[in-house]
């Protein structure tokens, strides 16, 4: 395995994560060649919001068919991006060590969320940002927002939005920091399942290339991301669920929190729950995603949530 070809979408944080991954490949393995192919999602194409779409795979989807299709043989994703459901014939080779997974906030004015004036536009693409937004500001009018995260500083930089929600991690990334006018508390924003992760997939019979991306695995990052994502499963959650979870490992216990809200409204329920991690860890945490989704089901929210 001298040469490889890596399948990207084409923005700058998708570049700059696929980079990051392939770096680390590179020096765990000396003399290896790597090849970038940009690949354009419905996500990317799309001016439709995301909570409208009927393919819970709108930035991976492309990418996994040209994984399948043996157009290249690894793809790297954000894996808050990623359906909650496995894709036949796909293996996770690799889940590298997680960046923060809390939101920030970006205000044109530098003032907080708290402190922003009434009527003020907020914009996110995400029914899990707007729901807190609502709960928190009923006061403030939030919109839709599309674009990478560029464009949507750009958007408020311009006073076309006089806010925007977005992932720490991929700030950080792309070295845009400096940009943060607030870090919003997990508690009252409780993160996306799986952001700050990356999710690293090849072809689940390439057994030499599955090893060599084993390599760049986290242990407990795959884990509590696992019990995070586990949630979306038992839910079978899409684009338009407002559903946040977070786990945290403390020593040999696994906590998660996960919340389930209303889009329109900000209603929301919290469900929190642990267990003692054994030599199956990963199975653990499967069982604990899946038994917080069914104690979140069972709430009357469940009934008024996009599910």
């Amino acid at each position: 395995m001298t040469s490889l070809r890596v399948g990207s979408r084409g923005s700058i944080l998708a570049l700059t994560q696929t980079r990051l991954v392939v770096a680390k490949l590179i020096e765990l393995n000396p003399g290896l060649s790597v090849e970038e192919v940009i690949i354009k999602t419905e996500g990317d194409q799309t001016t439709t919001p995301l909570s409208e779409s009927k393919n819970p795979g709108v930035f991976v989807s492309a990418l996994r068919d040209a994984l399948l299709a043996g157009e290249v043989d690894f793809i790297v994703h954000s894996m808050k991006d990623l359906p909650a459901k496995p894709y036949p014939g796909i293996v996770t080779g690799a889940v590298p060590e997680r960046e923060d997974s809390s939101d920030v906030f970006i205000s044109q004015s530098g003032l907080s969320l708290m402190a922003l004036p009434a009527g003020s536009r907020v914009g996110t693409s995400s029914p899990r940002r707007a729901a807190s937004v609502r709960r928190l500001r009923p006061d403030l009018v939030v919109d839709s927002i599309r674009g990478n995260i560029d464009s949507r500083l750009k958007k408020v930089e311009s006073g076309e939005y006089d806010a925007t929600l977005l992932a720490l991690a991929g700030l950080r990334r792309i070295n845009r920091e400096s940009e943060i006018t607030e870090h919003l508390d997990r508690k009252l924003f409780v993160p996306a399942p799986g952001q700050g992760a990356l999710s690293v997939e090849c072809r689940d019979q390439d057994q030499d290339l599955i090893e060599a991306l084993s390599k760049l695995d986290h242990h407990l990052s795959r884990l509590v991301a696992l019990a995070e994502r586990s949630v979306l499963v038992g839910l079978n959650a899409g684009c338009a669920t407002a559903i946040g979870a977070a786990g945290e490992l403390l020593g040999n216990r696994l906590v998660l929190v996960a919340e389930l809200s209303v889009e329109s409204t900000g209603e929301s329920v919290s469900i929190s729950s642990e267990i003692i991690l054994g030599p199956e860890d990963l199975l653990d945490a499967e069982k604990l995603g899946l038994l917080v989704a069914q104690r979140l089901l069972e709430s009357p929210i469940a009934k008024k949530a996009a599910l």
